[in-house]
């Protein structure tokens, strides 16, 4: 609850959150207002923005904050902010939660009797100092520790050193913790260093980055200040220099850069939080880093990671004047919070610091940036203000997980931009794209994917028509509470948006240029420069080829022969073997349960997600209670590629293939669509008889051999308990039936079981879906997989819509392949629970 007041000139205070203890009577309290990063003069009554103040208590040794509050102060007018500037006069200390050091306490009791170093917990100095001594010589071909200087009192300041051989590469630079009591900030530079070790060789993008590039990590810029709040005084924020003629102690290591030093950005008080020192450079910790970047010659990016506010910022913040790479900055921190927010949908802000937050002289990234770093940017991490500089441990991997993305983005985009051989990629894709209009492939430039939002029935009505342009409905019109996703090439643009405009139907643009998605969904598959030689050096967080996934199948039945075995249940149209994997501990037609992806060859995250669920069942067992306990009593039957000729077209000529590739008497469109193709409903409402349609059913139910191949072996086999379609778009669990309005005979329970498999998928990344059965949640759909196998006796019968629900459609960024997998499984594991535990 959220209480608020008002106080003496008309200040209006919400008190956010507050321990409810007794003060001590040797304590002296006083009202004190910190800026914490943010400048109280900086905002205006207009802007309304919101300054961050506190109830302190001043103690004896270590600072003690019981009883003290935060308070959110809302200033309305120039003399509020006046009132605002006399407190700031005042020195400030705020609170502590002691679950904090109890959770720390905790882990390090953990850590002592397991042996291991928890990531998601909060760390001393010292421990971290440990950590990284340990963390080099495990892995000293990658990891080297360096030290670039002293600290004020005496520290060490160590960096890491990720590099892949070569003397003065180019490099990128990452900080994190030069604010003392941003402790979210080196938790997260741990989780990344060992992030880059365990995903070097197996993520493409970071392993292309390494091959290019150096990384210098430093995990505590700021020694002296960190190791005091963890045993004096947990807020604060500065070096721990001392000031000549004054009492107070510190400079502001983000204010006492030589970029507009002295500005009015910064304070000359040295018992402000953001004084800027005697000097430029004249703190030890900031000289270090300066003579670093100065000696090496070769950075190309510096990327300094703060908390809190959920920002990204680029310069400047000393002056209004926008950096001349000001709109290659803007673009690029757009792309690295859209990967950032995909992960677990956290919202960012970002622009350069001066126009995003305030104004700030002395910075890091403006003295990086005005010496020829041109990607510099601060992050500002979790949370906007809930907790603030006391996030709680256990968003300390998400927030990690979350900024690594960004960062890896960022990285990326400076290795196309600095190196040599990405630049040759580009030219080669480029040539390759010439390639492409020479020898037939689909291209897709000017192609925009708009979502259609229709009013009522007779604008439903109205897009329907449409669809006699044969555009590609990716979402079609069924009724107004259902948007409509349709892509439309370049040539048919202006025409389909006058007649929705002439009609007065809303419509959006989702996707701006589907061939710029396209071209850089290629350039991230086409950095993988090995062929996997082991199942756990294979690239889960990548798309990959029919090829790949076949031998990405070969090395899974080989790691565990007695589990894994492949077997081949038929030919695609075009005689391409159809595999499937089989998870088994013995015993003959033991009851199963079946799944498939990628049954819409463009569904390419499907596919992707079956390779991990491959991986999970084989790491799973034996390890994994509920996976043991589900494979010692059935068998597992998993087909990754149910359409292998539409799948190996969607890679060569047109990565908006849907159906298979069969030819169709007397007309020149090719392929069925297999998700029609079925004998439940065959023919009737809910698909097309058009051949040219992206929902033909094909001249006659089970006509092409993808689909009779798991007919004959669901009904072969006889034993198949539960049979789950995993396809995308649009977050949906759903069960039969998609002919026809009558309710499946065990609606109830496949109802509260879907239910309880969305619950479970939610909890881990927060990833809405809705659930019913198909005519009732999206639309009439015939001849459908689950409506045949349902009628075959098989109860437990679902089809899966996973991520997203439009921003990228097909085309989900491959960041988004292991969330999508890991969340997917935990609804799958539900469900075959529910299958173990419930027998017919």
């Amino acid at each position: 609850m959220v209480n608020k007041y008002k106080v003496t000139r008309g200040l209006e205070i919400n008190i956010s959150f507050l321990w409810h203890r007794d003060r001590s009577v040797n304590t002296s309290v006083y009202l004190g207002v910190l800026r914490r990063s943010r400048q109280l003069w900086g905002y205006s009554p207009e802007d309304k923005m919101v300054a961050e103040g506190f109830l302190l208590s001043a103690a004896f040794g270590e600072q003690l904050f019981v009883g003290d509050q935060v308070l959110r102060i809302r200033a309305e007018n120039e003399e509020q902010l006046r009132s605002l500037r006399e407190l700031e006069e005042r020195e400030g200390l705020q609170d502590l939660l002691d679950q904090e050091k109890e959770t720390m306490l905790q882990s390090r009791k953990s850590e002592r009797s397991s042996g291991t170093f928890s990531f998601s917990s909060y760390h001393t100095i010292e421990e971290i100092y440990r950590w990284m001594e340990d963390f080099v010589a495990e892995n000293p071909g990658l990891v080297s520790r360096l030290q670039i200087g002293q600290s004020y009192e005496g520290r060490p300041i160590y960096v890491l050193k990720f590099s892949t051989g070569g003397d003065r590469r180019p490099a990128i630079w990452i900080d994190t913790g030069i604010h003392a009591r941003e402790w979210i900030t080196p938790a997260t530079g741990l989780w990344t260093a060992n992030k880059i070790v365990s995903e070097y060789g197996k993520d493409a993008a970071l392993t292309a980055v390494l091959d290019s590039m150096d990384i210098f990590l430093e995990i505590v810029t700021n020694p002296d200040g960190f190791a005091y709040t963890h045993t004096t005084n947990r807020m604060w924020r500065k070096t721990r220099s001392v000031n000549a003629g004054s009492s107070c102690i510190g400079v502001d290591p983000n204010r006492n850069w030589d970029a507009g030093f002295g500005g009015p950005g910064s304070s000359s008080n040295p018992c402000a939080e953001t004084y800027h020192g005697a000097f430029p450079h004249s703190e030890s910790e900031v000289k270090s880093i300066v003579d670093f970047i100065l000696g090496h010659g070769n950075v190309k990016s510096v990327l300094s990671i703060h908390s809190y506010s959920q920002m990204l910022m680029f310069p400047y913040g000393y002056k209004t004047e926008p950096a001349p790479d000001h709109r290659e900055l803007n673009d690029l921190a757009r792309e690295a919070i859209s990967a950032l927010a995909d992960v677990y949908g956290t919202a960012y802000t970002f622009g350069s610091t001066i126009d995003t937050i305030y104004r700030a002289d002395g910075t890091t990234i403006d003295w990086s940036y005005e010496n020829g770093v041109k990607y510099s940017y601060t992050f500002e991490l979790r949370d906007t203000g809930r907790y603030g500089f006391i996030l709680p441990a256990d968003q300390i991997i998400p927030t990690a997980e979350e900024t690594w993305v960004a960062l890896l983005r960022i990285m990326e985009h400076v290795r196309d931009q600095t190196c040599p051989a990405p630049e040759m990629m580009r030219s080669f894709l480029v040539f390759a794209g010439l390639l492409a209009v020479a020898f037939g492939v689909e291209n897709f430039v000017g192609h925009q994917v708009l979502r259609i939002s229709a009013a009522d029935e007779a604008q439903v009505d109205k897009v329907k028509e449409l669809e006699e342009l044969e555009l590609d409905f990716w979402r079609a019109p069924v009724h107004p509470e259902l948007p409509i996703d349709v892509r439309v090439p370049f040539t048919s643009l202006q025409g389909v948006k006058a007649y929705l405009e002439s009609h007065g139907i809303d419509y959006s643009i989702m996707i701006e240029d589907l061939q710029e998605l396209v071209d850089e969904e290629q350039l991230y598959m086409s950095r993988r420069h090995f062929m996997p030689l082991s199942v756990e050096t294979f690239n889960y967080a990548s798309y990959h080829t029919l090829d790949e996934i076949y031998g990405f199948m070969d090395l899974l039945a080989a790691e565990k022969p007695n589990l894994v075995s492949r077997i081949q249940i038929g030919r695609s149209f075009e005689g391409r073997p159809i595999n499937i994997l089989k998870f088994s501990t013995g015993g003959v037609k033991r009851p199963a349960i079946w799944i498939d992806t990628g049954i819409h060859s463009r569904e390419w995250v499907t596919q992707a997600s079956g390779i991990i669920f491959a991986k999970k069942l084989l790491d799973g067992y034996g390890k994994d209670a509920s996976v043991t306990s589900i494979l010692d009593n059935f068998d597992i039957f998993l087909e990754i590629v149910t359409n292998p000729d539409g799948f190996a077209y969607t890679h060569s000529k047109n990565r908006m293939w849907r159906k298979t590739r069969s030819i169709n008497s007397g007309s020149s469109c090719v392929g069925v669509d297999p998700n029609r193709n079925w004998d439940a409903g065959f023919g009737v409402a809910g698909s097309s008889g058009n051949p040219c349609s992206e929902t033909y059913r094909g001249p006659r139910a089970n006509s092409e051999s993808e689909v009779k191949a798991i007919v004959d072996f669901v009904k072969t086999h006889g034993n198949i308990k539960a049979f789950i379609s995993i396809h995308s778009y649009s977050q949906l669990l759903l069960y039969p039936y998609g002919y026809t309005t009558k309710k499946a005979a065990d609606a109830q329970e496949l109802d509260a079981l879907a239910k309880k498999a969305v619950e479970a998928l939610a909890s881990l990344h927060n990833t809405k879906y809705k659930y019913g059965s198909i005519i009732t949640t999206i639309y009439q759909a015939s001849g459908g997989t689950i409506d045949w196998t349902y009628e075959q006796g098989i109860k437990y019968s679902y089809t899966f819509e996973l991520r997203d629900t439009g921003r990228y459609g097909f085309m989900l960024p491959a960041s988004q392949i292991v969330p999508t997998a890991e969340e997917t499984w935990l609804a799958l594991k539900v469900i075959m629970e529910h299958t173990r535990d419930h027998p017919y």
